[in-house]
């Protein structure tokens, strides 16, 4: 792939980015009708999401969270985004940190991540996966049906060709992660109790 069409891809993942992200919270991860021609596709969405829960997400101070290199967004099983989130998150940074887009084909190997994309071709070892991944402050997202219901923290939803987004706060508590009250308001539906004090 040559420079300019990697230059044309991140271009435009970026200005769906801009489009999802708002000041106001009832607009903040906005989004066109999905996939009519001209619009971005499904996972141009989702990764876009992806990038911004980042962003969104209190992870635990540096005492309780070891160093890392840098701040990885994992993808566990197929991998449906076709560079979208290795053009999101190029010369990126979060918290000090190189962000990345790798990889991965384990549980174990998710501990390392920020946020680690469970694929739904791992549906049926999906808790398996959440176990091995069990204590650690990984933000766990999937577009699986019935995410939630495993442990998982966001579960992707699509509806009338637009996604979406439910919550396990239970999930994140146990994690020892938070999430912004600004995300909260603009999920389709959340489970549990949020930390105090997180705005």
């Amino acid at each position: 792939m040559d420079v300019q069409t990697i230059g044309g891809r991140k271009g435009r993942v970026r200005r769906l980015f801009r489009g999802l992200v708002c000041l106001t919270a009832t607009t903040l991860f906005a989004q066109p009708p999905l996939p009519h021609e001209g619009k971005p596709t499904e996972y141009e969405v989702k990764a876009a999401y992806l990038f911004n829960f980042a962003k969104f997400t209190r992870y635990p101070s540096s005492t309780e969270f070891p160093h890392h290199a840098s701040f990885d967004f994992c993808v566990l099983g197929r991998n449906d985004f076709n560079g979208r989130l290795e053009a999101l998150t190029a010369n990126e940074q979060l918290n000090g940190m190189p962000e990345r887009a790798i990889r991965i084909a384990s549980g174990t190997a998710a501990r390392s991540c920020g946020i680690v994309f469970i694929s739904e071709s791992e549906s049926p070892r999906v808790q398996q996966i959440l176990n091995e991944l069990a204590g650690a402050p990984v933000l766990t997202v999937s577009d699986m049906p019935h995410f939630l219901e495993h442990g998982g923290m966001i579960e992707f939803q699509t509806s009338s060709k637009h996604v979406r987004f439910a919550v396990n706060l239970d999930a994140v508590t146990r994690a020892n992660l938070a999430l912004s009250s600004e995300l909260l308001k603009v999920a389709v539906h959340v489970n549990g109790t949020p930390k105090r004090g997180v705005q």
